[in-house]
């Protein structure tokens, strides 16, 4: 079995930013990636298993790979215990897709060699899946593969084989072994591995949600459109502390969102009109048909009966006129709608409470609305 170690100087001072964002320790963080020659695990093996882990005495992230020689069982066994090995004291594990492929196939493969599981009270992080809980940022992408994901933090390959050519590469390489054959196949594994950390800093779009950030700049902005009519946007700027790699944009139905390093930019469209404030106990209110708008009971009494009815839940409002912005049902400032039918919401702007405090939970519920996180 080859045994190939290299020392990743580029990401020392990079993830920890990260690792403090997903509230992980370096120290108990194993990546892992497998090579195996197919697709099930009754009918193929595993041939090579690359692992990037910290070192704390360095402080240094090392990749190690170990390859089978020989394809056979006996080789393969002696890779699973290594494996086991270096996860024993690793209780975080992170992968890609590895919960669908990597690790239901190691699982069979330890069971074919009557070996210890060595996944069993371990945590598990696959990036494929947490990404797709962020559709927002990455459903404009033409896939999700891992190439797709490192591309949006330009990530470059050096590798020259895709998935089945390894397969064919490799029994040509126990067949007859060269060091230029070993090298290709060393170099497929190292950039599976070496991208995945490469992508791992995007999952610092969680600062938002989590509302681990600081709001710098509110500016409205006025914006002509091809009729000739103007039209006004509102554009918060948020810093946040640890930096998105790349450019990333997300849109939603009443917004968009623009993520590039410790900058963040959210632009929603100001609405100027007449909106209507539902009161919620429409039990206790009177329409007024003439003013078009509800009043409580207590007041109603004074008014003349002819002029008054109960109000229902679709009558029982006061109608606001102005300019007003996008806001989630979960806000808590007022919400108004053009009818109760529809589904949008708005707010007064500016906000009725224009303390930065009210800015930010207003903000902080855009984001949860615009970035899912289920």
């Amino acid at each position: 079995m080859i045994t190939n170690v290299r020392i990743l100087h580029q990401f020392s001072t990079v993830l920890p930013v990260t690792f403090s964002v997903l509230n992980y320790e370096p120290k108990d963080v194993l990546f892992f990636d497998i090579e195996t020659t197919g697709l099930s695990s009754k009918t193929s093996h595993v041939f090579l298993i690359g692992l990037i882990s910290f070192q704390p005495d360095t402080k240094e992230w090392q990749l190690i790979q170990f390859l089978q020689e020989q394809d056979n069982e006996e080789e393969e066994r002696a890779l699973l215990e290594t494996f086991s090995a270096f996860a024993k004291n690793r209780t975080q594990l992170i992968h890609f897709n590895g919960s669908s492929f990597d690790i239901p196939y190691l699982v069979s493969r330890y069971e074919k060699h009557q070996l210890p599981n060595p996944f069993s009270h371990k945590s598990s992080l696959d990036l494929y899946r947490e990404f797709l809980r962020m559709p927002a940022f990455f459903r404009q992408m033409p896939n999700h593969t891992q190439k797709a994901f490192e591309e949006l933090t330009s990530y470059t390959r050096k590798d020259l084989l895709s998935g089945k050519e390894m397969i064919k590469f490799y029994h040509s390489y126990t067949k007859s072994p060269s060091k230029e054959k070993e090298d290709l196949l060393l170099q497929h594994n190292y950039d599976d591995l070496v991208g995945m950390l490469s992508v791992l800093p995007l999952f610092n779009l969680r600062q938002l949600p989590k509302g681990q950030w600081e709001l710098t700049h509110v500016e409205e902005l006025k914006k002509q459109e091809a009729d000739q009519t103007i039209t006004k946007e509102l554009l918060f700027t948020l810093t946040i502390p640890a930096p998105i790699p790349g450019q990333l944009s997300a849109s939603f139905p009443f917004g968009y969102i623009t993520a590039s390093w410790h900058t963040v930019k959210i632009k929603l469209p100001l609405y100027e009109g007449t909106l209507k404030f539902y009161y919620p106990d429409y039990k206790n209110y009177y329409y007024l048909p003439l003013e078009d708008e509800a009043v409580h009971k207590s007041v109603a009494v004074y008014i003349d009966a002819q002029h008054r009815q109960k109000a229902t839940a679709s009558t029982c409002y006061k109608k606001y006129n102005g300019i007003f912005v996008y806001a989630p049902q979960t806000c808590t400032l007022p919400l108004l709608k053009e009818d109760i039918r529809t589904k949008e919401c708005y707010t007064f702007w500016p906000l009725q409470n224009s303390s930065l405090t009210m800015q930010k939970s207003y903000i902080q519920e855009i984001l949860k609305t615009a970035i899912t996180l289920s």
